[in-house]
């Protein structure tokens, strides 16, 4: 990208980096920028389904969980970035269309929950885990869901259903990806067993 390029010339020209780390600034600024843009684009699906503050809240809830968790990854940083803007309007459809009751709140994040416990963290070709890093990310997905369950707990008991409905479905939507990062995972004969 021509603007990560100029950016990356102005650091080497201001003494800000050296010119042998280049690359790893390059990466880091792109990795930032996709990030901005993922977050606008939440905000813009948000703006577009009067859903602004759930649109955060799904930000909110699903991208820890998911860093650790894994799941379903999409080959080329395009799709992705498509297949984020499909995730987060299904979501927001999910929320919108299924009635909020605590029944479905408590049924939606029990079954989810259980998903991603028993099954995470799914690694991906493009992100191979080693033993250690497989426990690591194990534990702090566990991590993750029990503050999450807990956050989602308290605002039943806090009256705000509409923050429970948001978190429980954010992570049903996670479970989903494990699931399907699972069997794409079995389909293709196993990911990355080289490295374990």
């Amino acid at each position: 990208m021509d603007l990560i390029n100029k950016i990356a010339d102005g650091l080497i020209a201001n003494g800000a980096i050296k010119v042998e780390d280049r690359d790893l600034y390059e990466y880091g600024l792109k990795q930032g920028l996709l990030i901005i843009v993922n977050i606008l684009t939440t905000i813009a699906i948000g703006l577009l389904f009067n859903m602004v503050w759930q649109s955060l809240l799904f930000m909110i809830a699903y991208i820890p969980l998911r860093s650790f968790a894994g799941g379903y990854h999409a080959r080329t940083q395009s799709k992705c970035y498509f297949f984020s803007i499909l995730l987060t309007m299904s979501v927001l459809l999910a929320i919108k269309l299924i009635p909020c009751t605590r029944f479905n709140i408590v049924c939606i994040a029990m079954i989810a929950a259980i998903i991603i416990y028993a099954l995470a963290p799914v690694e991906d070709a493009n992100k191979p885990l080693d033993k250690m890093e497989e426990e690591v990310y194990k534990k702090r997905a566990r991590k993750i869901l029990a503050v999450e369950l807990c956050a989602m707990l308290l605002a039943m008991g806090l009256r705000v259903s509409w923050v429970s409905f948001c978190i429980s479905v954010s992570i049903l939507a996670l479970s989903i990806l494990i699931i399907i990062g699972k069997v794409k995972n079995f389909r293709s004969g196993g990911c990355c067993t080289t490295n374990k």
